[in-house]
């Protein structure tokens, strides 16, 4: 990065109005901007003082995170949305490219767990199975269960390996609903 492209404080704050950080920063000191910058600093030390310090830290644990989470087919976007990062921000630290991120990054990337995969992911078809199989014991037909869960068709039509996170959170909120008690919901054709 080339550091005479980067613009100063006094250029960067010549249209901002009068009681921001930032025209404090550029040099007015008139008491509106002291005024921001002081409720600014006083804010970001009580902060601090809570924990919530927000520092640069290295990006190797969150890089190591998501790697593991794409292994368990959790995409960088999906991570990204649980995450509320930014999409080029997880995918520059995914690829290597993005040494050092804020420790608020760093935390929301970390708390992002395996569940957060997006609808299309493959994720295993045994617990959807063990529902499915459960509904069949008590009493549903599998062409009622087929229109039930939304298909086109008169059939249940997915793997016994594999099912998308959509077929599968489909199949738990209809089974929940009838298992549980509650308004039984009729699932849009796919």
């Amino acid at each position: 990065m080339n550091l005479d492209s980067l613009r100063t404080a006094a250029d960067l704050s010549a249209t901002k109005p009068h009681g921001t950080r930032l025209k404090y920063m550029g040099g007015c000191k008139c008491m509106l901007c002291r005024a921001a910058n002081s409720r600014y600093e006083t804010e970001r030390a009580v902060a601090r003082k809570n924990g919530d310090w927000n520092g640069i830290v290295d990006a190797r644990a969150a890089r190591r995170h998501i790697l593991k989470l794409s292994k368990a087919g959790v995409g960088y976007k999906s991570v990204a949305d649980a995450a509320s990062v930014a999409h080029t921000v997880v995918a520059e630290i995914r690829a290597g490219r993005k040494l050092c991120i804020r420790q608020r990054t760093e935390r929301s990337i970390l708390a992002v767990t395996k569940t957060a995969y997006a609808g299309g992911a493959l994720i295993d078809a045994d617990p959807t199975w063990k529902q499915i199989n459960t509904l069949l014991d008590e009493g549903f037909t599998k062409s009622e269960l087929a229109r039930r869960l939304g298909s086109k068709t008169p059939a249940i039509q997915f793997s016994h390996f594999e099912v998308t996170a959509m077929t599968a959170a489909r199949v738990d909120r209809f089974y929940r609903a009838i298992m549980l008690g509650g308004d039984v919901p009729v699932m849009k054709a796919a």
